[in-house]
């Protein structure tokens, strides 16, 4: 039905588009969300910090790093977030004390999840873009 899909990197950009859009626009409209669940893994220690390593940035990192090397483009700004993201996983992983701080920034409130948001949609519509590159 959608031939685009047996390409590799335009299937990371097709499930990345809905990915990070919907996780955006949530980031957006339920900041409290975040916040919550940020501060209940924060505060499970480094436990909780392994939790959001593998719930939320090391499967999209080793999904978008192991299947969309592209560099050029829009499709570089998925590229480069998924660099970005297995950069971060792996330095909370080595160095969990780092890890804890970046959730403790939950406890600053909702706007820095507003920010993220709106960078996660760019994200996923850049992912989009890149789907019908060129035109």
């Amino acid at each position: 039905m959608w031939p685009f899909l047996t390409d590799p990197p335009s299937f990371v950009q097709f499930i990345m588009l809905i990915c990070c859009v919907v996780m955006g626009l949530s980031h957006i409209v339920q900041p409290q969300l975040w916040v919550d669940f940020f501060a209940k893994l924060h505060a499970d220690g480094t436990p909780g910090l392994v939790s959001k390593i593998l719930a939320v940035e090391l499967w999209p990192a080793l999904f978008i790093v192991g299947l969309h090397q592209v560099w050029s483009g829009p499709g570089i700004v998925l590229t480069l977030y998924g660099w970005a993201q297995l950069t971060k996983v792996t330095i909370a992983l080595l160095v969990p004390q780092v890890g804890m701080r970046s959730m403790a920034m939950a406890q600053g409130g909702t706007r820095r999840f507003v920010i993220a948001g709106y960078a996660l949609v760019g994200v996923g519509l850049s992912a989009g873009l890149a789907l019908f590159w060129p035109w």
